[in-house]
């Protein structure tokens, strides 16, 4: 396949999906990745793409979508997941919810405790966490990120060291048959990494618009982490690559 003609067709997929993947790109046009960085560099020059850390999105649109606009996709699926994995918690625990959507469904529904503490890194998740009677909640320090409201960077991840919470909640950008837990930015990615390194019980939260897809940066392969909680059984691939590692799956 010709430059051109993989330029066409990359233009086709930020056109419907407004995000590219280098990895997924590559796999799919049977090429290396740095053959891929180059279309996007070109496109880039020709001011048809804007490369962003793995990948590329239009021109015209900023790296991240706000979390304002998040909220409002799948959100009943959100809050299936979130039902779900409310009734793994027990009262008189240590827990951590990192930032997300998903997440941010599950701290609206802590309610019915008498002593929580939950940490976390997301302002809004601070926010609806806190309007619930017998939730203490501690914030992270960190390098606020607009766009996603929440806490990231280096005193981030060092002051999660400090700790170890009887249950981390985490969201995912992409669960991947062969990849595992992946995210579009390090940032995420990182903090998960330790958190993932903190905790008795890890406990991903996707609901099923995340399979299958590709993100940038490998998080955790599904052997690292105890329970996926989903709004439905996934597809084969990610069933079968995920019971190997001895995850354990969740799904309404």
């Amino acid at each position: 396949m010709s430059s051109e003609i993989r330029k066409e067709v990359i233009l086709e997929r930020l056109d419907r999906d407004q995000r590219v993947s280098v990895l997924e790109l590559s796999a799919e046009f049977g090429v290396s990745g740095e053959t891929i960085r180059r279309d996007l560099k070109d496109l880039e020059a020709e001011g048809a793409v804007r490369r962003v850390h793995g990948g590329a999105i239009p021109a015209g649109r900023t790296a991240d979508t706000p979390i304002t606009e998040r909220i409002k996709l799948n959100a009943l699926e959100k809050d299936e997941v979130a039902g779900l994995a409310r009734d793994l918690i027990v009262d008189d625990c240590v827990i951590f919810l990192d930032t997300g959507t998903t997440t941010l469904a599950l701290a609206r529904r802590l309610v019915g405790f008498k002593k929580l503490r939950l940490y976390t890194n997301s302002l809004r998740i601070a926010q609806a966490a806190c309007e619930h009677f017998g939730v203490q909640v501690l914030m992270t320090p960190g390098h606020l990120r607009p766009v996603e409201q929440d806490l990231v960077g280096y005193d981030t991840i060092a002051y999660i060291q400090q700790f170890h919470f009887d249950m981390v909640f985490m969201g995912a950008a992409a669960v991947n048959a062969d990849y595992g837990f992946m995210d579009f930015e390090e940032d995420e990615a990182r903090i998960r990494q330790v958190l993932l390194k903190q905790t008795s019980r890890s406990v991903m939260l996707a609901d099923h618009s995340k399979f299958g897809k590709v993100g940038n940066v490998i998080t955790a392969p599904f052997g690292r982490v105890h329970t996926l909680v989903t709004d439905r059984r996934p597809p084969p691939a990610i069933v079968t690559a995920v019971q190997a590692e001895g995850l354990e799956i969740i799904h309404g």
